[in-house]
C-alpha cells in the first residue's frame, strides 16, 4: 500500500553471479540496457501538464458550457439504506413462507392458483348467491373480490378470433384475441315466463 516512493527500492547485485551467462559467449552483449524509473516529482509535473492540456481543449469547453452549471435538487427524499430494504425482503418474504406452509392461507390472501380458480369459477356465476358462496368458499371477502374483479381476470379467448396458418418456414401459428369476460348474473329474472 501507499506510493512507490515511500517504498525501499530493490537492491541489485554489483557483479552478476558465476552461473550467469554461462552459456553465452558473450555475456556483456546479452544485457538489456536499464530502464530509467521516472522521480515521483516528475510524474506529478507531467500529469499536471496533461491537466493543463485538457483544459485548454476547446471542444472539451464547448460541451461543458453546453452542460451548464450543476441543477442541485434541494427538495430530495430521503433514501432508505440498501441494508434496511434488504431486510423488510427478507421478512415479507419469511412471512408468506410461514403463510404458504400452513394449512390454511390468512383470510384475505390466496396463492395464484388458487385466485386463478376463484375468477374463472366467478366468470359462469349466475347469481349474486352465487359469487358470495365462491368467496366464502374461497375464504375473501365479497367486497375485495368485487374490487379485485374489477382490474384483475382470468385469460378468456374469442372463439371466433382464432387464427391457425402455416409460415413459409413450415411452423404452425396460431393468434387469438382475449377477451374480458364478466359473469352474466340473472337478479330477479323468471326463468321461465308464466301463461
Amino acid at each position: 500500500m501507499g506510493s512507490a516512493a515511500s517504498k525501499p527500492a530493490r537492491k541489485l547485485a554489483k557483479t552478476a553471479p558465476a552461473w550467469a551467462g554461462a552459456r553465452t559467449s558473450n555475456p556483456a552483449a546479452q544485457v538489456p540496457p536499464r530502464a530509467t524509473i521516472p522521480q515521483a516529482s516528475e510524474t506529478k509535473n507531467d500529469k499536471n501538464e496533461a491537466i493543463e492540456q485538457d483544459s485548454k481543449d476547446p471542444h472539451l469547453l464547448a460541451n461543458l458550457s453546453k452542460l451548464g452549471a450543476v441543477q442541485v435538487d434541494h427538495h430530495m427524499q430521503t433514501f432508505k439504506p440498501a441494508a434496511a430494504q434488504v431486510q423488510h425482503l427478507f421478512q415479507t418474504r419469511l412471512r408468506s413462507e410461514d403463510q404458504a406452509r400452513s394449512a390454511r392461507p390468512p383470510h384475505n390472501h390466496l396463492v395464484a392458483v388458487s385466485l386463478m380458480d376463484l375468477l374463472e369459477e366467478r366468470k359462469f356465476a349466475h347469481t349474486r348467491k352465487e359469487i358470495d358462496g365462491l368467496a366464502e368458499k374461497y375464504d375473501i371477502d365479497p367486497d375485495k373480490l368485487e374490487r379485485l374483479a374489477r382490474h384483475v381476470n382470468s385469460v378468456s379467448v374469442s372463439p371466433d378470433s382464432v387464427n391457425r396458418w402455416v409460415s413459409d418456414d413450415g411452423t404452425e401459428r396460431t393468434t387469438m384475441l382475449a377477451s374480458w369476460k364478466e359473469p352474466d348474473i340473472r337478479e330477479n329474472k323468471p326463468l321461465l315466463t308464466a301463461r
